[in-house]
């Protein structure tokens, strides 16, 4: 069973990550992994299939979404219009990456009580 994008981003939270990303494997298997202080800690690895769903899930869930195109390369924001954030998570900047590179997808999670550098546009 694969669990969704939700799931995923509520288990990266409860470790504190400060990313998740899905990264293309040579095999045909992608591999979603969590970066806990500095450490690629392996979550799940997906199909072809999964890894299209996965990230289907994970675009319709961001502010202002309209309709995914695999492939293209998008940077998203949630903020809990569409989808709750898990306990102690303020935003979550999303990098959807064009097809062809090593990374599929860039979650970087912000928690409360952390301070913005403006990098992302937000304040």
């Amino acid at each position: 069973m694969t669990l969704s994008f939700e799931n995923h981003l509520t288990n990266a939270a409860n470790v504190h990550a400060s990313e998740i990303q899905l990264r293309r494997g040579e095999d045909g298997q992608d591999s979603l992994v969590a970066m806990v202080r500095g450490d690629a800690v392996l979550m799940a690895t997906l199909d072809q299939g999964a890894a299209e769903t996965f990230l289907g899930q994970a675009f319709a869930v961001c502010d202002g979404a309209e309709s995914y195109a695999p492939g293209i390369g998008r940077m998203m924001r949630l903020t809990g219009e569409r989808l709750e954030l898990p306990k102690g998570v303020s935003q979550v900047l999303m990098q959807f990456m064009a097809a062809g590179g090593a990374r599929r997808l860039v979650s970087r999670i912000s928690y409360e009580g952390d301070v913005c550098c403006g990098s992302c546009g937000g304040g």
